[in-house]
C-alpha cells in the first residue's frame, strides 16, 4: 500500500478541502482530486460529501481516515523499532570463543577499545567450535576463535592464527598419575582432548575440569596430576611428557561471515583480536 495516499486523503479531511490539502504537498489541485477520485473508484464508495462549506466525511469516509491513521501510526512504530535494531546492532559486537580463553581475551582486548569506541557494546559468547561456526554460517553477525581443528563451512571466512601442539604433562607423584586436568566439558577443546586421548588409548581414572591451562598446569606443578597443556608451556616450564601420548596439532583460526558487513568498531575488533591472537597462540598468551 502507497501510504502517501493515505496521507493525501487524511489532509483533505483535516483541511476540508482538495486545493488546501494539495498545497501540503506542493501538488495541483486537479493532481489530488485524480488521487482521491481513484480511491474511491476502488473502495466502489464516495469518502466525501462535497458542500458549499467544504468537504465532509461521510460514514465510509470516517471507517477509511480512521484505518489510515491506525495504518500511518503503525508504519511509524516500525520505522523506530527497526532504527532502534539497527542501532542497536551496530553498537553490538559479538564474539564467539572457547574456553580457556575467553577471560584473558577480554581482558586484554576490552579497556583498549572501549577507551577508543565508548559506545560500542563487546558481547563475549562462550561456545564450542561447531556451534560458533552453525550460528555464524546461519546468518549471526560476529567473529569466532576457533581453537581446535573442524570442519570448514563454505559462507564463512577462515583466517589462520597458529598452529599449536597440545601435549600431556606428568606429575612426579606417582600417587596422581591417573589423573588428569582437563578442559570443561562442552567446549570444543575438551571435545577434542577426547578424541585425541582416546584415539592415543590413553584412560586416566579420574578427570578434573579447570577453566584454563595456567590452573592444570598449577595442578602438576603441586603433584595433584598429569595435565593437557600446550606445548610451549611444558617447554618453558621444564616439564616430562607422557611420551606414549604423540602430540595433538591444534590449529587456532578466526572466522566470519563473508558477507559481513565491517563498520569502523567492528573492523578494529578484528585487528585487534588478529594482534592479540597472534601472541597468544606464539605461547606468550597462554599464561595470563
Amino acid at each position: 500500500m502507497n501510504t502517501k495516499i493515505l496521507e493525501y486523503i487524511i489532509a483533505i479531511a483535516q483541511e476540508h478541502s482538495v486545493s488546501k490539502a494539495a498545497e501540503r504537498f506542493y501538488l495541483t489541485q486537479p493532481v489530488l482530486s485524480r488521487h482521491l477520485k481513484k480511491i474511491e473508484e476502488q473502495l466502489d464508495v464516495p469518502l466525501f460529501i462535497r458542500q458549499k462549506d467544504g468537504m465532509v466525511l461521510t460514514e465510509a469516509g470516517r471507517i477509511y481516515i480512521n484505518s489510515a491513521q491506525n495504518i500511518l501510526h503503525l508504519e511509524s512504530e516500525l520505522e523506530g523499532d527497526l532504527r532502534t535494531l539497527l542501532d542497536t546492532e551496530k553498537n553490538n559486537l559479538r564474539v564467539y570463543v572457547d574456553y580457556p580463553y575467553i577471560k584473558q581475551l577480554s581482558d586484554q582486548i576490552l579497556p583498549g577499545f572501549l577507551q577508543k569506541y565508548p559506545n560500542v557494546q563487546i558481547r563475549f559468547i562462550c561456545a564450542g567450535t561447531e556451534e560458533v561456526q552453525v550460528s555464524l554460517a546461519s546468518g549471526e553477525n560476529g567473529i569466532g576463535i576457533l581453537t581446535a581443528r573442524s570442519r570448514r563451512f563454505t559462507g564463512l571466512e577462515y583466517i589462520t592464527l597458529h598452529t599449536q601442539k597440545m601435549v600431556v604433562v606428568k606429575t612426579d607423584n606417582p600417587e596422581n598419575a591417573e589423573t588428569i586436568f582437563m578442559q570443561p566439558s562442552g567446549t570444543s577443546l575438551r571435545e577434542a582432548e577426547d578424541r585425541w586421548l582416546a584415539q592415543e588409548g590413553a584412560a586416566f581414572s579420574t578427570v578434573l575440569e579447570v577453566q584454563s591451562f595456567q590452573a592444570g598446569l598449577e595442578g602438576v606443578l603441586s603433584g595433584q596430576g598429569c595435565a593437557c597443556v600446550p606445548q610451549s608451556m611444558a617447554k618453558e616450564n621444564g616439564l616430562p611428557l607422557l611420551e606414549r601420548i604423540s602430540p595433538l596439532p591444534l590449529q587456532a583460526s578466526v572466522v566470519y561471515p563473508k558477507d559481513m558487513v565491517f563498520r569502523p568498531a567492528a573492523r578494529a575488533l578484528l585487528q585487534e583480536i588478529l594482534r592479540i591472537s597472534e601472541e597468544w597462540f606464539n605461547g606468550t598468551y597462554f599464561h595470563s
